[in-house]
């Protein structure tokens, strides 16, 4: 059974540099790249290589196991393509030529897939249904301005999806049975936006068999979170748990009596842990957890619904085994290939696995897995082309803040060059989100250019437990900022960076850590590099999507309250002190963007340029919250590269013309 999130839409909402003053400069008038690489070019990294598409990627097994779907480039576009099991009989699903396929699942009648894709990076995702004998592809919700997606499947309904959209109000998702084979969408649970409590309903999650059996809401004030589960689709709602803003709890999965229910809690606990509850009584059954990492993933048994295994990640990723029907298949897969795997695909019997490796210089190796024998045989690389560079490998360092904070972080250094080496600091986005050890694009073509690389867990950071989560609550452009500081800071200690060639780089709440770097911190970076990143957190969040806004209170605890904080956020904003700022900047934006809307940049580089300051302003159309297109990674890649080649001595770069299909702009 497919179970998403409670809140797809909601948890994807959360968002994932010398030193005198400047000389002004005149306003680029085109968008066009051309110039020679660095003496040194010729052995570099191809970025072809590390920012085009994969050649095959995310392979998925039909529900009898007799067939593979995966997504693969047809003309530089992502699509789907299918194939045998045994590797034979590739052929071409879909024919996208624009934005491409890269969400998709099979239906349980093995007949379709379902994919989801938006038309220009403003979210408003579609479902698709696409016939895999014959090809056709029907939009299963054609809705101008909604937001759709698949929830829930079960096995023993193969011939229906559960839908999830804001058609009637934009806030709120209501749930919809889908009948495959015709198409017809049936309102099963509509959501009232209040409920009797007052409080705003977050979502609803079902039961394994497709029976709308679970209900999130917040208080509008505190940010409180009730659970609320039912016996039946008749029966009346029923509290489960209350718990507040600085708390989680999570729902994974009903078990299959429909009894209990397995979640993730962390309110007897600093971390998150993975717990069974017995829904009559409320009590709880422990079963895993570790103290210093919150619950990374849970594996469930297809046919019981009970957990087989939980994995944990603090600096490296650790999996631990529940049930001993698995730990044959584990201790195999662990002899049978050095580095992580997880199991990506299973068919319904379970007996046939999907396995990827990966590891700092392997992005993803697949392999099918058969249990019965046990054996398992390769069935692609998603990039191949790699294997003939010789990459960087990734060190996992725990950073103490000003303030003794342990910030779990990873450095990156580069394979030419003797330390200190100019320093990128690469800031992740979420900010509730955090940095992996593994393969990272940005991460090797910068260390293949000459810099060492930095990514910093920051407090608010997720995955390491609540303490560390809350620290960072009302702190954007605060002690946030101050970690990302000590963090530079440590690496010139350390003697790895060389202080006067520090750059700081990120997206979306990355880039705004970029634009505070510079503005509150404006002697330590020597540039920065801004994408997507918001300006002003005050008019940030009056411009969020509506269906963020059941997530207010929410973000008041997180970010800061625009009613009770306005003085704060106004403070924390780097658009309100740009005088500060005395370091070139590139700033990038996608312009359908809904999350950080384009406004957000266009105010920073207006005020940018009233100050004198000098700036690169590139939009990419066609592109929001990130690159789905590749002539446009490209582009952005090729300017990242010739903007730090430009502004810090001593690094390499490749040389580059214009990207052949991007849709970037200079404003």
């Amino acid at each position: 059974m497919r179970f998403a999130s409670m809140f797809p839409c909601a948890a994807a909402a959360v968002l994932s540099l010398a030193c005198g003053r400047p000389e002004p400069v005149e306003e680029p008038s085109s968008s066009a790249l051309f110039f020679e690489g660095s003496p040194g070019s010729a052995g570099l990294i191809p970025r072809s290589v590390l920012f085009g598409n994969p050649e095959r990627v995310g392979p998925q097994l039909s529900p009898d196991g007799s067939l593979i779907a995966y997504i693969a480039p047809a003309d530089s576009v992502l699509n789907l393509w299918v194939m045998g099991a045994d590797g034979s009989g590739a052929r071409q699903l879909t024919f996208d030529t624009n934005r491409g396929v890269t969400d998709f699942f099979w239906a349980e009648d093995g007949e379709h897939i379902l994919y989801m894709q938006d038309m220009a990076g403003e979210e408003n995702t579609h479902v698709f249904r696409l016939d895999v004998a014959d090809g056709e592809v029907t939009d299963l919700t054609p809705f101008e301005g909604v937001r759709a997606y698949v929830s829930a499947t079960d096995e023993d309904q193969p011939g229906t999806v559960l839908v999830e959209m804001n058609r009637d109000d934009p806030m709120f998702f209501d749930v919809y049975s889908c009948d495959l084979a015709t198409g017809g969408l049936t309102l099963v649970q509509d959501n009232p936006g209040v409920n009797e409590e007052g409080d705003l309903v977050l979502g609803y999650f079902t039961d394994e068999h497709l029976s709308v059996r679970g209900c999130a809401a917040i208080d509008q004030e505190t940010g409180e979170i009730t659970y609320f589960v039912r016996d039946s689709v008749e029966a009346p709602w029923c509290v489960l748990l209350r718990f507040s803003a600085l708390d989680e709890v999570a729902p994974h999965a009903f078990s299959e009596d429909g009894r209990g229910i397995y979640l993730t809690s962390n309110l007897c606990s600093n971390t998150t842990r993975l717990y069974y509850m017995d829904l009559s009584s409320g009590d709880t059954t422990f079963i895993a957890g570790d103290s210093l990492a919150d619950v990374a993933g849970v594996v469930f048994d297809q046919e019981t619904g009970e957990p087989l295994a939980v994995s944990f990640n603090y600096l490296r990723r650790r999996i631990e085994i529940l049930d001993p029907s698995i730990q044959a298949d584990y201790d195999y897969l662990r002899s049978f290939q050095e580095g992580d795997f997880a199991v990506v695909s299973r068919d319904n019997a379970d007996s046939t696995w999907i396995v990827v490796y990966y590891d700092v210089r392997n992005p993803a190796t697949y392999y099918l897995y058969d249990r019965r024998i046990p054996e398992a045989r390769l069935l692609f690389q998603a990039i191949p082309a790699l294997e003939g560079y010789d990459l960087a490998p990734m060190e996992p360092v725990l950073i103490t803040s000003r303030d003794g904070l342990q910030l779990p972080c990873y450095l990156t250094r580069p394979k030419r060059g003797e330390a200190p080496w100019p320093l990128v600091v690469y800031v992740h986005g979420g900010p509730w989100a955090r940095d992996y050890y593994g393969y990272e694009p940005f991460v090797q073509l910068l260390s293949d250019r000459g810099f060492a690389v930095l990514q910093v867990n920051f407090r608010g950071s997720s995955g390491f437990g609540k303490a560390f989560l809350n620290a960072g609550n009302r702190e954007w452009g605060g002690r946030m900022q101050d970690d990302v500081t000590d963090a530079a800071l440590w690496a010139v200690g350390e003697g790895i960076a060389d202080s006067s060639r520090i750059v700081i780089l990120g997206g979306s709440y990355g880039g705004y850590a970029v634009l505070a770097g510079v503005t509150f911190t404006p002697d330590l970076y020597c540039c920065g590099v801004d994408f997507f990143g918001p300006s002003n957190l005050v008019t940030w969040r009056e411009t969020v999507p509506p269906y963020w806004r059941p997530l207010d209170a929410m973000m008041d605890v997180r970010v800061g309250s625009l009613e009770t904080d306005r003085e704060l956020l106004e403070a924390r904003s780097p658009l309100n002190s740009v005088d500060s700022i005395r370091v070139p900047m590139l700033i990038v934006q996608g312009a359908n963007d809904p999350r950080v809307v384009k406004a957000e940049s266009d105010q920073m580089v207006r005020a940018l340029r009233d100050a004198g300051l000098p700036v690169e302003y590139v939009v990419y159309d066609n592109e929001g919250h990130g690159f789905a297109m590749e002539p446009n990674r490209l582009d952005f890649a090729v300017r990242v590269e010739k903007f730090l080649y430009d502004h810090v001595p001593g690094v390499e770069c490749q040389a580059s013309e214009v990207v052949p299909g991007s849709t970037a702009r200079l404003e």
